[in-house]
């Protein structure tokens, strides 16, 4: 099993929504070049609305709402970064558990 580099965890936020982020070390390939696979996943509503990743081969992209778009990585603290910063956006502007 690979060694975790940041072990799963499970947030519920303020707004009562939940994120979830893991990134674990897999050999260096043609598809995980950094030596790295994650997810940093945001759901509200039971719908993933925010999510950085690398799965399934398709390199590193983001989901924003509706949209999927890839995205220049440049180390897993500036990717949680970019997250956690579109996670505050969206829980200031609509994020509520009520709305």
């Amino acid at each position: 099993m690979a060694k975790a580099v940041i072990p799963k965890k499970r947030i519920i936020t303020e707004k009562n929504n939940l994120i979830e982020i893991v990134a674990w070390k897999t050999p260096k390939s043609k598809f995980y070049q950094e030596g790295v696979k994650y997810s940093f996943t945001f759901v509200h509503k039971n719908k993933r609305t925010i999510a950085f990743d690398n799965f399934n081969n398709e390199g590193h992209h983001k989901h924003h709402q509706n949209k999927k778009e890839q995205y220049k990585f440049e180390s897993l603290e500036k990717t949680a970064v970019q997250f956690f910063k579109l996670v505050e956006e969206f829980e200031k502007s609509n994020g509520g558990e009520n709305d």
